[in-house]
């Protein structure tokens, strides 16, 4: 550029200011703007009476990239009601600002408004972005940007070698996208109560992605005039835009479109591809977790993003690590879109099957197990299903030794699980891996409760269709289904009439031929009485030695089921010669299989050892507390023994109700007898006042209920009998029994048991002792890596704080109840458990009740 032009376009621009400045005629400033205005870009005039036509595109560029912005804030600082005094003046004012540099002229007018306070120099500013806003400039602004490939100023970013497109923007760039992101609230910010509503931030998104709509359609015809253009500023803005919470506005403008032109138009798919892959590394995930969470099907994903996650890396640790293994999602539409994305093209098969086997090895992982919450497990569970959907054969056949092998150990560690969900999860996708990469094989089936979650998941097994294909299918074959439903209707109806008729004649004849018959009682069937009770074919036992000797009846179980049928009751009747036998009866019934599946046998067995523990509850509870860390006991028979445990301390902590010798009102009131009836009848004042009585209800009254007698708790004496036992040897390794290893259900269960047996025992003297005991139990154990344990801890403290008095704990355990405090606190904040979280908030609202309680108490006694 010559510097004669330099020259006087600087002369020209001091000039209109010096103008604008001194001169109090309007119509000089209009004159001097109007000189000036040529210099515009988008101005259509040819002529200028400071510059030939040929030079005059040399010195609108020379204006537009040196002085354009300096006269903007020119005329903004000299911008009064009274230099704009008449329309002319204020329409070639906003000329400058509407027809010059689009972006530069919008940062100008937003920092204007920013910077000035409640006045017309305001007021005019905020109207010109309004109609900045509202008469498509926006569109031309983008535009505009598309059309810059390279400049001198510009600066290459975040480019490598396996983008196609290099990123390139500058610090104008920056500023502006900024700017644009944040308008609705600096506009609220500043206006506050006069804010337009153009700048609310519904409308002003929406309209932002309108004409970001408008830009990608001219960014399409320019491709297909074989144009040169860049998606570089409009990939930054999305970026921004989604970072800062506002993707679900602006993409429900713009997905509708995108999915609807990548269907067939191979162009549009590579506009969509460039745009949504290109944005920063670091908007990458919140504008992928909007796309597989709204996107309905995996194939419209594959035309939207195509083979970006391999050029992208940050687009592959997002779909294929983070949104997988550590974000969870309740919708199953989120794993069928990343799967299928990753599925459906040849060239991205490769990173399904890497996906599916590091899904398995972290599904399978013991310590994922442990340390992840439910949820997210099953999240896992789902994403290894919606995998296998998309196998084919030959990939079953290479990769089906990797994935069994995987899917063995993570079995394994699901069985041994003592969270049922769990379990469960490792039994579904243990079937469903094994039937898919080895349909003909040796089917695996296991046995769990079918609901909604099952259900759901074994749908995943198939892969979603395309939902517009599904739609036109279900349109075209409803009329075919109803007419063939008429039709069959139609015919079943004749059918139906003519074979009434039928039966009928027959029945007529069947009636005259046997009316002969009808004397005989020969041929009469017996009815069915389901409700008659089943004769037993032994006679029960009425002694308790009897008993014995038919439980151990191993060949008759007729016999067997007579006698544990009758067990309970004569154990209640409290025989001479029970405490003789006691042990020996909770041992035999102890080890008592169901060889004969006998009805109710679990409830007739327990209800058996529960009543001796009731009734000999010292010499069956020593017996119990002492087998359960024994050898050659399964699982099962250990948890009966807990349970037993604390079936009988809940019998017997129970007070014994007391008869009262109240008859019921009858419902039905007999009538009088004449003898009554001819009585002198009483007066009516005392038949009025009765009345009355009968039904006023009186609330200060007095005692409405008797006082409760107060009954000893019958527990109170064998209370450490049941506990202490438990905690002698937790710690204790044998070849049946591990308590702090794999036999973690057991150790919840014994923790839950002694919480239990302590809540028995409130309000005894042996309390103090007892949840002393267990918070040192619960304190050891505070750290274990099963969320089932860590429950159970969680339940043991709620029943300290119930079962001890609140004086008790403020004094006597007021350390461990500290210490407790610190870590229920710790649970809340820190622990992968939701299931935990809510036992931590339930029981610290529990401990700050009781703890307030009793120091209002004492300040009122004091």
């Amino acid at each position: 550029m010559s510097a004669e032009i330099k020259l006087q376009v600087r002369q020209l621009v001091w000039d209109v200011q010096n103008t604008i400045t001194t001169s109090k005629d309007s119509s000089a400033v209009s004159q001097a703007l109007i000189r000036l205005s040529v210099l515009l870009p988008y101005n259509r005039t040819t002529k200028s009476q400071d510059f030939p036509e040929s030079k005059l595109p040399e010195a609108r560029k020379e204006f537009s990239q040196h002085h354009y912005v300096p006269f903007l804030e020119f005329l903004i600082s000299k911008l009064s009601a009274e230099r704009l005094g008449d329309d002319r003046s204020q329409e070639l004012f906003n000329v400058f600002f509407l027809d010059g540099v689009y972006q530069d002229a919008f940062i100008v007018l937003c920092t204007a408004v920013q910077q000035a306070s409640p006045s017309y120099k305001q007021d005019r500013c905020v109207a010109l972005l309004e109609e900045f806003l509202t008469q498509n400039k926006m569109t031309a602004m983008f535009w505009e940007q598309c059309r810059t490939i390279t400049t001198g100023h510009m600066i290459q970013t975040n480019q490598s070698e396996n983008r196609r497109q290099p990123r390139v923007h500058n610090a104008l760039w920056e500023e502006l996208v900024t700017i644009l992101a944040t308008f609705p609230d600096r506009m609220a910010n500043k206006l506050q109560n006069r804010n337009r509503p153009v700048f609310y931030q519904e409308q002003y998104f929406q309209s932002l992605a309108v004409n970001m709509w408008e830009t990608l359609e001219k960014v399409y015809d320019a491709i297909k005039a074989s144009q040169d253009c860049s998606l570089a500023f409009l990939q930054l803005l999305l970026g921004k835009l989604c970072i800062q919470g506002h993707a679900g506005p602006v993409l429900r403008v713009l997905l509708p479109g995108l999915i609807r032109y990548t269907r067939e138009d191979f162009a549009w798919q590579r506009v969509s591809c460039l745009l949504l892959t290109g944005v920063q590394d670091r908007c990458v995930e919140s504008l992928v977790v909007h796309l597989i969470t709204q996107v309905s099907w995996y194939g419209t994903l594959s035309r939207l993003l195509g083979d970006g996650v391999l050029r992208s890396q940050k687009l592959k640790y997002v779909l294929t690590h983070k949104c997988l293994f550590i974000r969870h999602f309740q919708q199953d539409l989120v794993v069928q879109n990343i799967m299928g994305y990753l599925a459906d093209s040849p060239t991205r098969r490769p990173l399904l099957i890497q996906t599916l086997l590091r899904l398995l090895e972290v599904w399978g992982d013991s310590s994922a197990i442990k340390h992840t919450s439910y949820d997210q497990h099953a999240f896992l569970s789902a994403a290894i299903l919606a995998g296998l959907a998309h196998l084919n054969n030959k990939e079953k056949l290479q990769h089906k030794q990797d994935m069994i092998r995987r899917l063995m150990d993570g079995v394994q560690h699901h069985i041994e699980s003592p969270v049922i969900k769990i379990r469960r999860l490792g039994m579904i996708v243990a079937e469903s891996v094994t039937q898919t990469v080895d349909p003909n094989g040796q089917k695996l089936k296991f046995e769990y409760e079918e609901d909604e979650e099952t259900t759901r998941l074994h749908s995943l097994l198939m892969p979603p269709s395309d939902p517009g294909e599904e739609h036109e299918a279900e349109v075209d074959t409803e009329p075919v289904s109803s007419q063939k439903t008429s039709q069959i209707q139609k015919e079943g109806t004749t059918k139906a009439s003519s074979s009434g008729k039928e039966r009928t004649v027959t029945s007529s004849q069947d009636k005259e031929e046997s009316g002969s018959e009808l004397d005989s009682d020969d041929d009469l069937e017996p009815y069915d009485m389901p409700e008659d009770t089943k004769m037993s074919k032994v006679r029960p036992p009425v002694y308790i030695r009897d008993c014995l000797e038919g439980l151990i009846a191993n060949e008759d179980g007729d016999r067997v089921e007579a006698c544990l049928g009758v067990c309970e009751q004569l154990v209640r009747r409290q025989p001479d010669n029970l405490e003789e036998v006691c042990v020996e009866l909770v041992k035999i019934l102890l080890h008592l299989p169901n060889s004969f599946a006998i009805p109710e046998f679990t409830r007739l067995r327990r209800g058996a050892m529960v009543a001796t523990t009731v009734y000999c509850s010292v010499q069956v509870s020593q017996y119990l507390t002492s087998e359960f860390y024994a050898e050659n006991y399964t699982i099962m028979q250990r948890l009966d023994m807990l349970e037993v445990l604390v079936g009988a301390a809940q019998e017997l902590s129970q007070p014994v109700e007391q008869k009262k010798d109240v008859k019921p009102e009858p419902l039905v009131q007999p009538l009088t007898s004449p003898a009554e009836q001819g009585r002198e009848p009483q007066h009516w004042r005392e038949v009025v006042q009765r009345r009355i009585e009968r039904k006023t209800r009186r609330f200060a009254k007095g005692a409405s209920k008797p006082e409760l007698t107060p009954v000893p708790n019958k527990f109170h004496t064998v209370a450490g009998h049941f506990f202490f036992p438990l905690l002698k040897n937790y710690d204790s390794r044998q070849n049946t029994l591990d308590l702090l290893g794999e036999d973690a259900l057991v150790l919840g269960r014994l923790v839950y048991s002694l919480g239990a047996i302590l809540y028995a025992a409130a309000n005894t003297t042996v309390t103090r002792q007892m949840a002393k005991s267990l918070l040192e139990f619960v304190w050891v154990l505070r750290f274990h890596t099963e969320p089932y344990v860590r429950q159970s801890l969680l339940f043991a403290v709620s029943m300290v704080i119930l079962s001890v008095p609140a004086h008790v704990l403020t004094s006597d355990l007021q350390e461990e109840i500290f210490e407790g405090q610190q870590w229920l606190q710790d649970v809340l904040e820190n622990d992968p458990d939701k299931d935990c979280q809510k036992l931590a908030v339930q029981t610290l609202m529990l401990l700050q009740n009781t703890l307030k309680q009793e120091l209002d108490g004492g300040e009122v006694q004091e």
